[in-house]
């Protein structure tokens, strides 16, 4: 079985995981441990479909829910997606098992489980999960955050392409070693829909597929594009805005201390699957994270042309005293 470096978490795969890092040996103990599949056994017995409702997310245009997860008391959670993809994870988010139909594939798979599944996962083990990328300038890393369409992985790619490592894409593990937040490594891939990769590089479906069924495309991180293996101290966070129109983008503003705050609660991993003691937990590993450390707005122009004018901007933010 595979041994991956993943989110600072050793995860034990009973299949091979493209984009993942190998573990180092020597690694800690295993954190998580992943069945897949055949792996996995039986599908959910009948104890977890009458279990109660945790989530339920927005119905998609059929009317059944994005997702619905289940929570059963001694059992753990139980995630089901609309095309039959189905996920189990304990409550200690150390053992994750996985199901899927035959329309689908691993890599369908791998996409819930490298993003929510274990973005969840990191939660419940008490691991600060922003919703963020994150690139590496000068030895620190620094946090793009924004929603789903925000433009993170864009934003990194147009760093990874002026030749800073990306760190992290779409989950950003952050943990305290002693007074210092470290953040983690995810991933040696970037996720980007056709439009970013047109906005990038000019091209449309040049880059492959990242599963045979999605839209969406990837770009490796190694060599053109370089990837940081390693954790690294956080260093600045920025908030990213819609793109506008301005002519003075792509610009840095300044926000306040609460303005920060709210928007880190808004934009914390997997938060619509918490309780109130992991609100409560979030909320002062948050305030802790942000101590000595400077939150800012990132605005790009609309015009793909001004991405390198918004790393320079970003980079020169970031190298201020």
């Amino acid at each position: 079985m595979p041994d991956y470096a993943l989110y600072g978490l050793i995860v034990r795969s009973d299949r091979a995981l493209d984009g993942l890092e190998p573990a180092p040996s020597g690694a800690a103990p295993v954190d998580v441990t992943i069945a897949l599949g055949a792996g996995a056994g039986a599908r959910p017995s009948a104890d977890w479909t009458s279990a109660a409702v945790h989530y339920r997310g927005p119905d998609t245009a059929d009317g059944t829910p994005s997702v619905e997860v289940r929570r059963s008391g001694d059992a753990g959670f139980w995630f089901r997606y609309p095309d039959g993809t189905e996920f189990t994870l304990d409550r200690e988010g150390t053992r994750v098992a996985a199901w899927w139909a035959a329309a689908s594939t691993l890599e369908d798979t791998a996409t819930y489980l490298l993003g929510p599944v274990l973005g969840f996962a990191l939660r419940l083990r008490g691991v600060l999960a922003l919703h963020a990328s994150a690139v590496l300038i000068d030895g620190r890393a620094v946090a793009l955050v924004g929603p789903s369409g925000a433009g993170k992985s864009t934003t990194a790619a147009a760093f990874a392409a002026a030749g800073m490592p990306v760190l992290a894409d779409d989950v950003l593990a952050v943990r305290m070693v002693g007074d210092d937040a470290m953040a983690f490594p995810s991933y040696r891939v970037l996720r980007l829909w056709g439009e970013s990769e047109h906005m990038l590089f000019g091209t449309v479906g040049a880059l492959p597929r990242l599963t045979p069924t999605w839209d969406k495309r990837a770009l490796p991180l190694g060599e053109d594009f370089p990837f940081h293996r390693s954790p690294a101290p956080l260093g600045d966070v920025f908030l990213l805005a819609p793109r506008a129109v301005d002519e003075a983008a792509p610009l840095v503003r300044s926000v306040s201390r609460g303005e920060a705050l709210m928007e880190l609660v808004v934009n914390t991993y997997a938060n619509y699957l918490q309780d109130d003691r992991m609100r409560a937990d979030e909320l002062r590993a948050l305030e802790g994270m942000l101590r000595g450390r400077r939150v800012r707005r990132l605005v790009p122009h609309a015009d793909p042309a001004r991405l390198t004018a918004l790393v320079h901007a970003a980079c020169a933010a970031a190298r201020e005293r």
